[in-house]
C-alpha cells in the first residue's frame, strides 16, 4: 500500500493560479505540486515530459515531472526542488530582479541561453513569466530553471513533433515573458554589470 505524505502550511513554498507547491517533508530535494481546484494542467504535464523522456531530451535547464505522490491534500505531482548551495529554495527571477542581485549583462545571457536551450532542445512551452524561473546559484554559477509552464501548447499532436512549431509555441511565450522581465528592470534598478 502507498504511503500518504502528510503536507502541512509550513512546507508550502508558493501558490500559483491551479496549484500549490510544498516541500517534500521526507527529501529536500523534492516538491510536491497539489491542485488547489479541478485542473488539466499536471495531466498536460505527465503526458509531455513521459514523451520528452522516451526522445531522451536534455532536461538540465527544466524541472521535470517525476510521478504522481498521494498526499493528505489529495493527488500531487512530484518535481525536483530547485535549490541554492546552501540548502535554500532559490529565488524566482522576479525575486531577483527586485531584490537587484543581477546584473543586466547577465540577465541578458541567462535568458538567451535558456531560449536556445527550449529552441535546440524543441521543447515546447506555454505561459513562461519570471515566477517560473528559479535563480539557482551553485558552486559559483548561475543557472535559470523553468519549473512551469513546460506542456504541448495546443491540442495539434504535431506542435510537439515538429521543430519549428515548437520553436514558435517558445517565440510565443517569449514576447509575453520579456514584456514582463522588461516592466521588472524598469521597476528596478538594474545594474548594467556585476559589481
Amino acid at each position: 500500500m502507498t504511503q500518504t505524505i502528510s503536507i502541512n502550511p509550513e512546507l508550502l513554498i508558493g501558490r500559483g493560479r491551479d496549484r500549490a507547491c510544498y516541500r517534500h517533508p521526507d527529501d529536500p530535494d523534492f516538491c510536491i505540486k497539489v491542485g488547489t481546484k479541478p485542473e488539466k494542467q499536471t495531466r498536460r504535464e505527465k503526458r509531455y515530459f513521459l514523451y520528452l523522456l522516451r526522445k531522451g531530451v536534455d532536461m538540465r535547464f527544466i524541472a521535470p515531472y517525476m510521478g504522481d505522490i498521494k498526499t493528505s491534500h489529495g493527488t500531487g505531482a512530484l518535481f525536483p526542488l530547485i535549490h541554492d548551495d546552501n540548502g535554500e529554495v532559490s529565488l524566482t527571477l522576479t525575486q531577483t530582479i527586485k531584490a537587484n542581485q543581477i546584473d543586466r549583462g547577465t540577465l541578458n545571457r541567462k535568458l538567451d541561453q535558456l531560449y536556445r536551450y527550449l529552441v535546440d532542445n524543441h521543447i515546447c512551452t506555454r505561459d513562461v513569466s519570471p515566477n517560473n524561473i528559479m535563480v539557482r546559484r551553485r558552486a559559483g554559477q548561475i543557472d535559470f530553471i523553468l519549473i512551469d509552464g513546460v506542456s504541448r501548447p495546443n491540442l495539434n499532436p504535431l506542435s510537439i513533433r515538429l521543430p519549428a512549431l515548437a520553436k514558435r509555441s517558445v517565440d510565443k511565450c517569449w514576447v509575453s515573458l520579456m514584456q514582463k522581465v522588461n516592466k521588472l528592470t524598469t521597476a528596478t534598478v538594474v545594474p548594467l554589470h556585476a559589481a
